[in-house]
């Protein structure tokens, strides 16, 4: 896939989400999601870690933080809506509760 004028390149995943991914059997979707992060952000920085619910602390998940600083309300909700209705097509949603999207 070629990527849009001004789109930035993917982030490096580290060891640490990688074996996250494998340990949890999302490993097959990683890129992919990754991929879509950026097909719904194509100018914003992506940066991936491991992040841990609040209210759970027994949950992990793979945080795809976006930098939205340059964002209108508008685009940025509609990105977030290609987001959503993407996650499902690449990622079955048993394994997308290991994928998050921030804000940052």
């Amino acid at each position: 896939m070629n990527a849009p004028p001004g789109a930035l390149s993917l982030p490096t995943i580290s060891y640490e989400v990688q074996e996250f991914a494998i340990e949890k059997g999302v490993s097959r979707y990683l890129d992919a999601v990754v991929d879509m992060a950026r097909q719904a952000f194509p100018s914003s920085g992506l940066a991936l870690s491991l992040g841990q619910d609040a209210e759970d602390e027994t949950h992990q998940y793979i945080a795809i933080d976006v930098e939205v600083g340059s964002l209108g309300t508008e685009e940025l909700l509609a990105r977030q809506r290609t987001w959503s209705a993407g996650l499902g097509h690449v990622c079955p949603s048993r394994h997308a509760i290991y994928f998050v999207l921030g804000w940052r």
